[in-house]
């Protein structure tokens, strides 16, 4: 994971969300030099400044239309997703920079490295007791460990309309604690549920509303849905 993760001010004791983003990507002036390197800047500071620009005068940053559209599979509004961010957890499971549009190089960093971004992503669950993850990112939730034969029948999938010609897909599994997992040299310390759903930003398309409309029916959500 990206170095400074984002930790909400009104985080719960219990049933702690981590939401898991895919990568940080630089900017559209970056040369190619600078892709595959340490990201300069912690994943803290993109959501501090995200809120920040909910302040009435202060211009979007491009990245905004991405935290909403997650927030609003929450229930949150723009105008409130602020308040969705301060109870959850947040980071970013490449630590390089990536790139942007067609440059993008997050699927090869992770398919390089996707021991070691596994390895970061298990230890950060276990030291801040995590329940469930939510990748926003159908690649990240392909890139998390392998499935062991202790949790493989926890696997399901649901199906939203799909946007356009491409299928929309709701992906689910529960990693039990103490058992070993392929691509992972950590265990877990509690039962661990994964959601893993289409990137925000896809260029087919994304359906917050859909999404919401299966997170307010599932128990694991209850406590965060906005509604």
């Amino acid at each position: 994971m990206n170095h400074g993760e984002w930790i909400g001010c009104n985080i719960q004791e219990s049933n702690r969300i981590l939401i898991l983003g895919e990568s940080h990507y630089g900017d559209k002036n970056d040369s190619n030099e600078s892709m595959g390197k340490p990201v300069p800047y912690d994943t803290a500071g993109v959501v501090q400044s995200y809120k920040e620009h909910k302040i009435p005068g202060n211009s979007k940053a491009r990245w905004d239309r991405f935290f909403d559209q997650i927030a609003a599979c929450f229930g949150y509004p723009k105008d409130k997703a602020s308040e969705f961010y301060d109870r959850v957890f947040f980071g970013n499971y490449v630590p390089v920079l990536c790139g942007v549009a067609e440059e993008n190089r997050a699927k090869q960093y992770m398919k390089a490295n996707r021991t070691d971004y596994n390895n970061q992503l298990f230890e950060f669950i276990n030291a801040h007791r995590m329940d469930t993850v939510v990748c926003f990112s159908v690649a990240t939730f392909w890139n998390l460990p392998a499935v062991s034969d202790a949790d493989k029948d926890t696997y399901s999938e649901i199906e939203l309309q799909p946007i356009g010609n491409r299928r929309n897909t709701i992906y689910y599994y529960c990693y039990k604690p103490f058992v070993s997992h392929g691509h992972s040299d950590r265990t877990l310390e509690k039962p661990l549920k994964v959601y893993g759903i289409r990137h925000p930003s896809a260029k087919s398309g994304f359906n917050a509303k859909a999404v919401y409309e299966v997170f307010s029916r599932i128990d694991d959500f209850g406590e965060y849905i906005n509604s």
